[in-house]
């Protein structure tokens, strides 16, 4: 066999190879999708999950739940930095700032590791959700309508529900 057909062969194995094994960003949507099964809104989990890289490299459900809570717990950590920065600037609705700001500082530690090696991860998931809906319920009680921090508690809900999606499929 001359040069050239070895070239030929060599180049239809690589295509073949190419055409017919997922890329792993292929495998990462997959793997997302399947575990957004388990979500309230499909579509929006997907499209969380796959916005991050380090989840869609991750190589199976385990490695997306871990990726997942962590992006929770720092989506957690942003927001409680959130609310008390704006519990300074806000004097009228200070103390229900302030309670949201400790309400996302506990739900971070909610967000961990631990439950998942536990098996008790959807249970502290839900009372990471707990915390946030207090803070709603101080804020609302208090009637104060802050239109950035509807907005920072939409985003950390569309977050939580990709990280609980892929709690829940690891455990059921």
């Amino acid at each position: 066999m001359d040069s050239r057909n070895r070239i030929v062969i060599f180049a239809a194995i690589v295509l073949y190879l190419f055409l017919h094994f997922p890329s792993q960003t292929e495998a990462g949507v997959e793997l997302a999708s399947k575990v957004c099964k388990n979500s309230q809104n499909y579509e929006s989990c997907v499209q969380t999950l796959t916005s991050y890289p380090q989840i869609v490299a991750a190589p199976n459900e385990k490695a997306i739940a871990e990726k997942a809570l962590e992006i929770a717990r720092k989506e957690s950590e942003d927001s409680s930095e959130f609310f008390a920065g704006l519990a300074q600037s806000n004097p009228s609705s200070k103390t229900a700032l302030e309670q949201c700001a400790a309400h996302f500082k506990e739900a971070v530690l909610f967000l961990n590791l631990k439950g998942l090696q536990g098996g008790t991860a959807s249970l502290d998931v839900h009372y990471a959700l707990d915390e946030v809906d207090q803070c709603q319920g101080a804020l609302s009680s208090g009637n104060y309508l802050i239109d950035s921090a509807t907005s920072v508690i939409q985003k950390w809900k569309t977050v939580y529900d990709a990280a609980a999606a892929t709690v829940s499929a690891l455990e059921h």
